[in-house]
């Protein structure tokens, strides 16, 4: 799926979603969980403080693998990509979201849900303005430059709108330069792969929580 240059009105805002980290809060994470319409159609994007970032082969790799694992709760799995990585990322009136233009982008294109995510290997700063990115991935930001420690966190989110149904946040310890047989570990792609597990646990957890719910009304 590719990232189309969008605009959109307050009135679009409004119903996708308030700017920002969660958008409308029409209803707690625990209600979400039990109203959500299984399978899911899931979009996936990669985010930074610039905006969108490519998704490349191997990253792709590991959310097919989650989609595999989870057989029949995931129907359709499809990342968001940016068309022309040059061009300037989707605008709304205001302060650029990637939250509401991922969700815009991942509704128009039949989507119930899209996970947005980010990683840091430990040793790059991410420079922020104190703006969406640092909001919506607090917890990625208080982790940089920490121990040198590679993160990872990722956001469910409803196309509809809503806070986050689910969060996951995860870490992998640094490279030792001290360890000879330790210089062939990629500690930013181990924290990729903790993290497509941790959401896969999140999903079978809420679809699991929903069949309870419908077994005590069904009793």
């Amino acid at each position: 799926m590719t990232i189309f240059d969008t605009s959109l009105t307050r009135r679009a805002a409004l119903r996708t979603g308030a700017l920002g980290l969660g958008g409308l809060v029409l209803a707690p994470a625990a209600m979400a969980q039990m109203t959500t319409r299984w399978p899911l159609k899931l979009a996936y994007a990669r985010v930074s403080a610039n905006g969108f970032v490519h998704i490349r082969g191997d990253e792709q790799t590991a959310w097919t693998s989650m989609l595999l694992r989870l057989g029949g709760l995931i129907d359709a799995l499809q990342p968001i990509q940016p068309g022309d990585m040059m061009s300037a990322a989707p605008k709304i009136e205001g302060p650029a979201s990637c939250a509401l233009a991922a969700r815009q982008i991942a509704s128009n294109a039949g989507f119930s849900h899209v996970i947005l995510y980010a990683t840091n290997d430990g040793q790059r700063n991410y420079a922020s303005d104190g703006g969406w990115f640092s909001d919506m991935f607090a917890g990625l930001q208080s982790d940089l430059d920490k121990d040198n420690w590679a993160t990872g966190e990722a956001h469910l989110l409803d196309v509809a709108g809503g806070m986050p149904i689910a969060t996951v946040m995860v870490d992998a310890k640094p490279r030792d330069p001290l360890n000879l047989f330790d210089g062939g570990r990629n500690p930013e792609r181990e924290a990729l792969a903790k993290l497509t597990t941790a959401m896969e646990h999140q999903l079978q957890d809420m679809a699991r929580a929903a069949l309870d719910a419908q077994r005590s009304i069904a009793d």
